[in-house]
């Protein structure tokens, strides 16, 4: 038979005492949080220059929010952990819609809460929509993209518009802007149904000519602002957009341009050439006011 060995009695440790976290009054805090802003070569003058008492609120946070640090910063919480979640979804909300608008089809959203917001281009956009029903699949393209959001009765939302038109016809939209902010605030607004592309319209329109298979149903135009005092610049410009696209237009193929007949500028705005070339070759006018839109002979 074989002895047990009398088993050890069990030593109770005693708890490991926690070590004293560092404390920071909340001065130290923000002077830390000030002087990391600041940036590590203005450590030592961002915080006296923040307290500076011949500077208002308002421009001390100009100061602070124009240094390159703090964009550096604001750029990594915005771009770091980003993962994959699926496919990209419009935000209603970011462009003032109310929370039942993410259930309706596109035609009833319009009717119902879109036009009401439209003001002067309540006419143009549904007689738009109304041609834009025809096309199978429809590529849109814009130039000048939904910059302000919630900002219906300025711009009329456009990009948001298209991309809820385009989901629900199985469609696709190209806009095309060289504002940056614009950018973002159109990505923010609309679906993986839109492609957005930062760049001149110009150069972006030359280069989708020359690589899409198929023509658009809408090029819709509304890039470069209208000077009222001189509207040719403008003119100008939107038809050179015409002329890099011309490629993507084929029979029926719609083109608007927005702000074209303007209180102070009178018909032509945005589109005084575009409407002289259109006229040369008997392009049909669906709807002439604030917007004009015609339809591609063929």
């Amino acid at each position: 038979m074989v002895e047990k060995k009398p088993s050890k009695p069990r030593v109770k440790r005693a708890p490991a005492k926690k070590q004293n976290a560092p404390t920071f009054s909340a001065e130290d805090i923000l002077r830390a949080i000030l002087a990391g802003l600041g940036g590590p070569d203005h450590a030592g003058e961002i915080v006296p220059r923040l307290l500076d008492q011949s500077l208002t609120p308002h421009e001390a946070l100009r100061e602070l929010a124009s240094r390159s640090e703090f964009e550096r910063l604001h750029k990594l919480a915005r771009t770091s952990d980003i993962m994959e979640s699926g496919r990209v979804e419009a935000h209603y909300g970011y462009v003032g819609l109310p929370p039942e608008a993410c259930e309706m089809s596109f035609q009833e959203g319009f009717e119902t809460i879109i036009k009401p917001r439209l003001a002067h281009r309540v006419e143009s956009f549904a007689v738009m929509f109304e041609a834009l029903r025809s096309f199978h699949a429809p590529l849109i393209l814009e130039t000048g993209c939904l910059r302000v959001p919630n900002n219906w009765d300025g711009d009329g939302q456009s990009t948001f518009q298209f991309d809820w038109f385009a989901r629900d016809h199985q469609g696709e939209v190209i806009s095309i802007d060289i504002n940056p902010d614009s950018i973002e605030s159109a990505r923010r607004a609309c679906s993986g149904a839109t492609s957005l592309i930062l760049n001149d319209s110009v150069a972006s329109l030359h280069m989708l000519a020359q690589r899409c298979a198929r023509p658009a149903a809408l090029i819709y135009l509304d890039s470069f602002d209208l000077d009222h005092a001189n509207p040719t610049p403008s003119a100008i410009h939107h038809a050179m957009e015409l002329a890099a696209v011309r490629p993507l237009i084929g029979p029926g193929t719609l083109i608007c341009v927005d702000d074209f007949n303007v209180e102070g500028v009178g018909p032509g705005g945005k589109g005084l050439v575009v409407d002289q070339f259109m006229n040369a070759i008997r392009a049909e006018v669906l709807y002439s006011g604030y917007q004009k839109i015609w339809r591609f002979p063929g």
